[in-house]
């Protein structure tokens, strides 16, 4: 099983409808199943009579109408949520098509009256994705699309993600866990969030103590451990947004190319000593 990695994610106004969606590691724009039913006021549940169609498409009244096209996009894709779980979406390219599709059946007067209520929707459907079109294609014409995404962007990543959610977003990525336990061959399961207690001293060692001076040491203060002896938050939450986390991130790059360059533990260790110069260490704000 294949799966990907979202490297965005976010909501669409679509009609009169909110659309969950993200961007994968492939450049495939994705949606999630659940939204694909409510772009069309579906419960998701129902009865699936076509195998390997969704059950919105999966009437035999309606197997005339499936395009080729359509049987391209409608397998699920699969791809990591941010805790890291696997879920499956569609391709959005679905939406558009499942459109095409019940109003070509209404066309053709081969749908039930149970399925009235879908062609409705799509309507609404497709006129707005004709408006969201005729707007992307005059943005990209002008060169507005780059004074779009300087000053609408920030707007609108603050309509879906709260800055509770941006504290708490993922700094480590996926690669840094593989490549450390490659390195000790060791067995990576992506879709557990639970790691070997190491973990913490290897990130302390090779991530943290490379920040500037007495950094390590203030986070410890910001950030002590209970009476469990667990921290609460990961330290990264208290790196400043303009210069302690881009820091930290050009840090964790950097390591993980080291990591991917060396066959074990020793050669790792070797190879970082070489690359990472403490003399040549910036200086961070927290």
């Amino acid at each position: 099983m294949e799966v990907f990695e979202c490297t965005h994610k976010g909501e669409l106004e679509l009609g009169n409808k909110t659309i969950s969606c993200a961007i994968l590691s492939n450049g495939r724009r994705i949606i999630t199943q659940t939204a694909l039913f409510d772009a069309f006021d579906r419960p998701r549940k129902g009865e699936k009579r076509l195998e390997g169609f969704p059950s919105i498409i999966g009437a035999k009244n309606l197997l005339p109408f499936i395009s080729d096209e359509l049987k391209e996009v409608v397998t699920p894709v699969n791809y990591y949520q941010q805790n890291g779980k696997v879920t499956s979406g569609y391709d959005a390219n679905l939406i558009p098509l499942i459109c095409d599709l019940y109003l070509e059946a209404n066309d053709h007067n081969a749908l039930l009256d149970s399925q009235l209520k879908i062609v409705t929707q799509a309507g609404i459907l497709v006129r707005a994705l004709a408006r969201v079109g005729i707007a992307a294609l005059i943005d990209e014409a002008t060169g507005y699309q780059y004074d779009r995404e300087n000053n609408a962007l920030q707007t609108i990543l603050k309509a879906y993600i709260s800055e509770e959610y941006l504290k708490w977003q993922a700094r480590f990525p996926r690669k840094y866990y593989q490549e450390i336990y490659r390195l000790y061959d060791w067995e990576f399961d992506p879709q557990s969030m639970k790691h070997t207690p190491y973990l913490g001293r290897f990130t302390n060692e090779y991530v943290y103590d490379y920040l500037p001076e007495g950094v390590l040491d203030e986070l410890r203060v910001k950030n002590p451990k209970n009476s469990k002896g667990v921290r609460t938050k990961k330290h990264h939450q208290y790196l400043t947004g303009d210069i302690g986390l881009p820091h930290l991130e050009k840090h964790i790059t950097k390591l993980i190319t080291v990591m991917e360059l060396s066959d074990n533990p020793e050669q790792f260790k070797n190879n970082f000593k070489r690359i990472f110069d403490t003399s040549n260490q910036l200086e961070m704000k927290l």
